[in-house]
């Protein structure tokens, strides 16, 4: 693929490693998103799989994301970058008051760290590319003649760029699965270091989350670090079972609400659930997610009133 991100001394240089790890990467669960893609972005399977256009927006994904650079750099790469697409989608800059073009431009920057923090730059140009071109159509609303809504209407503000960027990450979900079904699943026997690498990265997974969360009060949880964490509490005894309460089936259908408002729910199953409200099934896994971080929560609230010496419960294999 085009625009390789830098090789990392942690991948092997074989293909058939770079293959095997990808996907050992992929099944683990202990990884982050983007640093699977990262490793799966050289493999010339998920190459074959991909169309030019899809494999452009999958190299863009394994870009550094916006949450991961500084304010002064985003700043200054934004300003530019923004001015760039007003011009590509025909937006006429407003030049009599400066500060109208710099209210937009930092409406803007919030827009995109506050709610699309886990893309790169390079997606939020590409994204607009894409519309320019059609390649969004499928993923936008339609006008009262069926045709898809690009058009701006000269208001480059939150909402045309949330529109624009909510059609753009529907695309990108289905080429990231394109992509991953695309991945051979990884041997079946792993080495006895690579077992005891995995599980060591696990119980580290388990080790951080509390320690953020005793001294910052802020629990974070990585793609799967949140079914690691509560299983080992509740293995070690720590947790009690998960049980979920009406407050909880609130909480889920007010999310699954907040996705079909953003456009990631069809209208099939929207109405479904809305007619069926907090019973319907479609939520039930949400729930029980919102009900396991919560008994997460207390359990780290009581360790920590407690003050139970966490490592005399995580084993790390030597």
């Amino acid at each position: 693929m085009e625009t390789l991100p830098e090789k990392t001394n942690r991948l092997p240089q074989t293909l058939p490693e770079k293959r095997q790890s990808a996907a050992v990467l992929l099944y683990s669960g202990t990884a982050k998103a983007i640093e699977v893609r990262r490793a799966m972005v050289e493999l010339p399977e998920v190459a074959k799989a991909l169309t030019p256009v899809e494999k452009y927006i999958f190299v863009a994904s394994t870009k550094k994301q916006i949450a991961e650079i500084d304010d002064e750099t985003l700043i200054a790469k934004t300003g530019q970058m923004f001015r760039f697409i007003a011009m590509d989608v025909g937006f006429i800059i407003p030049t009599e008051n400066r500060d109208d073009w710099t209210y937009i431009c930092t409406r803007l920057l919030d827009l995109l760290k506050r709610y699309y923090s886990q893309l790169t730059l390079s997606e939020v140009k590409l994204a607009f590319e894409l519309l320019i071109t059609g390649e969004l159509d499928d993923y936008l609303s339609k006008d009262r003649d069926g045709n898809a809504e690009r058009r701006h209407y000269q208001q480059f503000n939150a909402d045309y760029f949330a529109k624009v960027l909510n059609a753009y990450c529907r695309k990108q979900n289905q080429v990231i699965g394109k992509a991953y079904t695309a991945l051979p699943e990884p041997k079946k026997e792993l080495s006895p270091e690579q077992i005891r690498y995995y599980r060591n990265q696990s119980v580290m997974t388990c080790l951080m989350c509390f320690m953020r969360y005793k001294y910052t009060g802020r629990l974070v949880f990585g793609l799967t670090d949140e079914m690691f964490v509560y299983n080992w509490l509740f293995g070690v005894g720590l947790a009690d079972e998960v049980k979920e309460t009406e407050d909880d089936r609130k909480e889920a259908y007010n999310r699954f609400l907040a996705r079909a408002a953003r456009g990631f729910v069809n209208e099939f199953t929207v109405y479904h659930v809305r007619k069926q409200g907090t019973q319907s099934p479609e939520i039930d896994y949400t729930a029980f997610e919102v009900a396991r971080r919560k008994e997460i929560k207390r359990t780290f609230d009581r360790m920590i009133k407690d003050e139970i010496y966490i490592y005399h419960y995580l084993r790390f294999e030597k």
